[in-house]
């Protein structure tokens, strides 16, 4: 049974030939070395939250940003789908319990300098918080249907009196049948043939390269990619990919 998450899924938007070969064959994609100082800021943060967890209460970070208190629900969940035959899973960063007793995704992003408008959240992390939210559901767990993205980044301040940084939070809705849907798609392409890269995909296109030995040689067949649903409301896309997608 192929087990999928939120990452994986992604990949499987970027290019289907990518995600197949890795689930199929584990074949991943190249990878450079992985910065600690989000991870540990992220260890950090949870263990920040976890005093406050206790004291049913929100942090002083979020404290006025967003309404509700933070959920003892577990945090990792999945569910095995008999439609699919596969299996989706995940851990959240946290969960919200909102005033009329909804559950809401909350995740830590760490970033060089304040986000932009709410696009940034959408065109970045909104399929991932629509799979948090369907996992959420599948769990039984009745959800408001939004999630909320909390960034950290460093601000100008006396430096010895501890590194200051600025919180903001994004609140986005979700939409967890469109993430059912990208998982059902994932799983036909899966169970079907080695499926074509998709056209801007860089490591296939470098793969093909170094194989035929030809620089200037056409790149390999091209796929459409999975259609995904429009932004809500239709975000900038230009500026690089974040270094911190799904951390």
């Amino acid at each position: 049974m192929p087990q999928l998450s939120a990452s994986r899924l992604k990949l499987f938007q970027e290019c289907p030939r990518c995600f197949w070969l890795h689930i199929n064959r584990k074949l991943e994609r190249p990878r450079g070395p992985f910065p600690s100082l989000p991870s540990g800021i992220d260890r950090v943060l949870k263990g920040y939250f976890e005093q406050y967890r206790q004291q049913g209460v929100l942090p002083p970070l979020i404290a006025g940003k967003l309404d509700g208190t933070l959920s003892m629900h577990p945090l990792t969940l999945g569910f095995n789908d008999p439609e699919t035959r596969a299996r989706l899973w995940g851990k959240l960063d946290d969960c919200v319990i909102r005033p009329d007793g909804r559950l809401a995704p909350l995740d830590h992003k760490t970033r060089a300098s304040a986000p932009d408008d709410l696009s940034y959240t959408q065109t970045y992390y909104q399929f991932q918080m629509d799979v948090y939210t369907l996992l959420l559901e599948r769990n039984g767990h009745r959800t408001s249907r939004t999630a909320h993205v909390v960034y950290y980044f460093p601000i100008e301040g006396a430096l010895h009196q501890g590194f200051p940084f600025g919180v903001a939070v994004h609140t986005v809705d979700t939409d967890p049948d469109e993430a059912y849907r990208v998982f059902a798609e994932a799983t036909r392409c899966l169970a079907g043939a080695l499926p074509p890269s998709a056209a801007a995909c860089e490591f296939c296109r470098w793969l093909h390269l170094r194989s035929s030995g030809d620089p200037g040689g056409p790149p390999p067949a091209a796929a459409s990619p999975p259609s995904v649903r429009a932004p809500r409301p239709a975000p900038r896309t230009t500026g690089p990919v974040p270094d911190d997608l799904f951390a």
